[in-house]
């Protein structure tokens, strides 16, 4: 059972899913993008992004934690509709990994997006001032984006779930029409 247990963390999900579609996503690389831009931007004084406030990052942690809510339900409400056979057809067809990881993923953003702002709004302005701005707003709006992103993606993944469901109860049903 240990092994099974493996299989659920984030590290096992990201190698079943693939590290290179991972980092080759469209989230993961705009969000790379997004925080390259805005540290170059921070360093070389180039004003093309707004002035790290502490208003937006209550903006951006109260959405994270929302859309954190948010998602953490839909699987759920997933997992609610899951038979035992159901996730093991998945499985089968090497679709459960890439439905969950989608979560994983997701939620780990909006995790981070969370602890970081507690961490920049905890911190003083006066003495954290060049790292807030430079390092730890840019790294929250990246996350942030990639989060935001990735909430598609869950939504696709929602949309799947039900596709393969109705898949599974057709397959199932003409097995049993056979018998």
């Amino acid at each position: 059972m240990n092994n099974e247990t493996t299989k659920t963390r984030f590290w096992h999900q990201l190698k079943s899913y693939g590290i290179g579609r991972f980092v080759l996503s469209v989230d993961f690389i705009v969000a790379c993008a997004v925080l390259v831009v805005m540290i170059l931007n921070q360093i070389w004084k180039l004003d093309i992004f707004s002035t790290p406030d502490g208003n937006y990052i209550i903006a951006i942690f109260a959405a994270s934690s929302t859309l954190f809510a948010i998602t953490l339900a839909a699987l759920a409400i997933i997992l609610s509709f899951s038979s035992s056979e159901f996730v093991t057809f998945l499985r089968k067809h090497d679709k459960l990994s890439k439905l969950l990881f989608l979560f994983w993923s997701g939620n780990v953003a909006y995790l981070l997006v969370i602890s970081l702002s507690i961490i920049y709004l905890l911190l003083s302005q006066n003495i954290f001032e060049y790292f807030k701005e430079t390092i730890l707003y840019p790294f929250i709006i990246a996350f942030f984006i990639y989060a935001l992103i990735d909430t598609f993606y869950i939504l696709g993944a929602v949309i799947r779930f039900g596709f393969f469901l109705d898949l599974y109860d057709k397959y199932k049903n003409h097995g049993e029409e056979q018998k």
